[in-house]
């Protein structure tokens, strides 16, 4: 197979792994390719596939010139299409870029709150999940200790103060200022990526997105992504 049947062959398997992705034919609704890179999601890949797409149009229309192909495409173009095939097909899981639980700096509502907090500073926690009997009860964080002080009073405080003084105030909901959201293990290292997109919030900024076993606040921890874990991905 010369390297314009290559690149003709894997043009046509994206498109086909576009098709299966978007679950749509091809001929009822136009290129799916089309449709890829006018996704966020295709948005790094859009000009060389533009270029791939001009590039196939020609080979489809004006293959050859005396039986001899006009153009041939690099194996750089082969091998670009084969990335993007890979992509679709298998896309990397936030998972990857997770703080996987073994790793995560957990607490529990009979530990002190001063305790707590120097590890934070010491490990560069800004969010710690709250276990209580192996279940996850909430999130204890900085904002906690300003919600609880605007409430109650800076008197209120005192050093000996367990993480279960602040119980009303962990649950992911309770938090004024921030939310949290909760994935499975498939989900997309795009998705999450999405997910902290600060256009997409509105009233409350996304601090941490929780891997669980079946994608709910009820569900064992898996790990935990914050905006620095992907931000640069």
């Amino acid at each position: 197979m010369g390297r314009a049947e290559d690149f003709l062959d894997r043009y046509r398997t994206l498109e086909e792994a576009l098709c299966k992705k978007y679950n749509i034919e091809e001929k009822a609704f136009g290129s799916p390719i089309v449709r890829f890179i006018n996704d966020k999601e295709g948005k790094e890949y859009k000009d060389k596939l533009n270029l791939c797409r001009e590039i196939r149009n020609f080979l489809s229309h004006h293959s050859d010139f005396d039986g001899e192909r006009i153009i041939e495409p690099s194996q750089s173009m082969i091998d670009f299409l084969q990335t993007v095939i890979d992509y679709i097909i298998q896309p990397p899981l936030a998972v990857h870029w997770a703080t996987l639980y073994a790793d995560i700096l957990k607490t529990t509502p009979s530990q002190k709150v001063q305790t707590v907090m120097r590890k934070m500073q010491r490990l560069g926690f800004s969010h710690v999940p709250v276990i209580e009997n192996g279940e996850f009860i909430g999130v204890f964080s900085v904002s906690t200790i300003f919600a609880y002080s605007l409430k109650n009073g800076m008197s209120s405080m005192n050093d000996d103060m367990l993480i279960g003084d602040f119980a009303e105030l962990l649950p992911p909901e309770k938090h004024e200022t921030e939310k949290f959201s909760f994935v499975g293990y498939d989900a997309t290292l795009f998705s999450v990526k999405n997910m902290f997109n600060k256009k997409l919030q509105r009233s409350k900024r996304l601090a941490a997105v929780f891997i669980t076993d079946n994608g709910s606040v009820g569900g064992r921890i898996i790990g935990m992504l914050t905006p620095w874990d992907v931000i640069n991905e």
